[in-house]
């Protein structure tokens, strides 16, 4: 080969290799990666083969906005919590029932608040624990890195008992099922929804910790994080919050995040 024919051969590479990329920058645009982890019912879980819930349907509503398809990364929470799957690109945003912490807004970029949360205290049905007080020298099941966990590790010296992390909420439901474990301190409105399908777990204290949900981006990604924020106050103004609140919580929405 001359070397008229190379210099010709090597611009048609750098051509593909140019087409390509733009290629594949297209269509990394076309698609808005959601980190979340279930079940996390009635925020994220599967139904049929797909995900569905509140968070979802929510994060569908931004995929609407941005003009882009809503793709499901299924990861660990506590890579979620910690901002690590963010930071290092896994996802675009993370919605998982996510709490919104001081130590979690210094890691990523977290959203206004969407949702009103507390803990429970859920134990099996021929429990007779009735209270937090009653836990004393028993196994509490907790998610790893979630709020739950970090409430009952702040009090289990004052009320005797040993925490035992697990992954996932499907996890904690199945230990408590079988016994290995007496009870679990985990998210009030996950729990409400979890225990209308198990008959054998039933809720004995509603823990009030005032917690608030947000969705969260990467530390850096204020872009993303206004069109997060625009899309709530759209859905909150419109009437599709209320109408996504009544569908997935099961009761009205008052207008005010404080009095749910």
């Amino acid at each position: 080969m001359n070397n008229t024919a190379r210099r010709a051969a090597a611009a048609l590479a750098l051509i593909g290799t140019g087409l390509a990329a733009a290629a594949c920058s297209s269509e990394e645009d076309t698609t808005l990666t959601v980190c979340t982890n279930v079940p996390f019912e009635p925020f994220e879980f599967q139904e049929d083969g797909e995900y569905v819930g509140f968070d979802i349907d929510l994060m569908n509503l931004l995929g609407e906005r941005l003009d882009q398809t809503v793709e499901i990364v299924e990861i660990d929470f506590d890579s979620i919590a910690s901002g690590s799957a963010l930071n290092a690109g896994t996802c675009d945003i993370a919605a998982s029932g996510l709490t919104i912490t001081e130590e979690r807004q210094e890691a990523m970029g977290m959203s206004q608040a969407y949702y009103r949360a507390d803990q429970a205290l859920v134990v099996g049905a021929d429990s007779a624990t009735a209270s937090i007080e009653d836990l004393a020298e028993m196994r509490v099941a907790v998610q790893t890195g979630s709020t739950g966990e970090a409430y009952a590790n702040d009090n289990a010296g004052q009320f005797g008992y040993e925490v035992v992390a697990f992954e996932t909420m499907g996890d904690i439901a199945s230990a408590l099922t079988s016994g290995s474990v007496d009870a679990s301190i985990a998210d009030l409105a996950t729990w409400t929804a979890m225990i209308e399908s198990a008959p054998d777990l039933k809720l004995v204290q509603t823990i009030e910790t005032e917690e608030y949900y947000g969705f969260a981006v990467q530390k850096d990604d204020t872009a993303l994080l206004d069109e997060v924020n625009a899309m709530l106050d759209e859905a909150f103004e419109n009437g599709t919050y209320e109408e996504l609140y009544l569908k997935w919580i099961g009761e009205p929405y008052t207008g005010n995040l404080d009095q749910q």
